[in-house]
């Protein structure tokens, strides 16, 4: 069963840090659905390494972190490689969060995550997560790089944080088959979309009553996953 979507005409406000790697896998991708994960060259991306985590999806309902950086580590309060994806979400939030990350790497689609961390006097907004897919060395899609990016006003105190991530809300961009998803470096709007839709995903675990609409366009066909241990 394929899931299906609900449109929405809000567009996610991306900061630089997201905008700035989603151009430079935007670039690796070409005309391609997504670039291979060899492709990624850490030292074109050096300024964000350390809030990136490499993802990979073995099989369906398991993603499971194979690299995370120094700050994604300290923030979460625990070595992050090896760990299971949903480790880094509250416990209500973790359907929302998988969903979006088996989003990204079956349909192909870039999803963005909203966070917060939680308070006694409620969820106080802390940063936004990107998560874009990428293949193997065998061209199939179990592979992901997830950009974590925090608000300007809490990034001098992230060292301070421990916890796990409250989920406030989600999207979904359409890859194109042809051009960029977001403007060029002069575009006077950063991170402005272009040639994409933006879409609000249900959830997995919702359904099949609840997701299914003869109204919903066609989504792009799952693509195979080859398991093995193949980087």
């Amino acid at each position: 069963m394929r899931n299906t979507y609900d449109m929405t005409h809000t567009q996610p406000d991306m900061g630089g840090r997201i905008t700035s790697v989603l151009r430079y896998w935007d670039e690796l991708r070409g005309d391609r659905v997504a670039p291979g994960r060899t492709e990624i060259s850490p030292a074109a991306i050096t300024r964000h390494l350390s809030r990136i985590c490499i993802l990979e999806r073995p099989r369906a309902g398991t993603v499971r972190v194979r690299l995370a950086g120094a700050t994604m580590s300290t923030r979460a309060g625990m070595e992050l490689r090896g760990m299971p994806f949903r480790a880094l979400f509250e416990l209500d939030d973790r359907n929302r969060a998988m969903d979006a990350a088996e989003t990204a790497i079956t349909t192909p689609a870039v999803s963005i995550l909203s966070l917060a961390r939680q308070e006694r006097s409620g969820p106080v907004p802390e940063a936004q997560m990107a998560i874009l897919p990428l293949t193997d060395t065998r061209g199939a899609l179990t592979r992901a790089l997830a950009i974590y990016a925090e608000r300007a006003a809490v990034t001098p105190f992230v060292s301070d944080m421990r916890g796990r991530f409250h989920v406030t809300d989600s999207w979904t961009l359409d890859i194109p088959e042809t051009g960029p998803i977001i403007g060029p470096m002069g575009d006077t709007t950063p991170g402005q979309l272009i040639s994409t839709r933006v879409m609000r995903p249900r959830l997995a675990t919702q359904t099949a009553t609840q997701v299914q609409s003869e109204d919903t366009p066609q989504a792009r066909p799952v693509f195979q996953v080859i398991t093995g241990g193949l980087s």
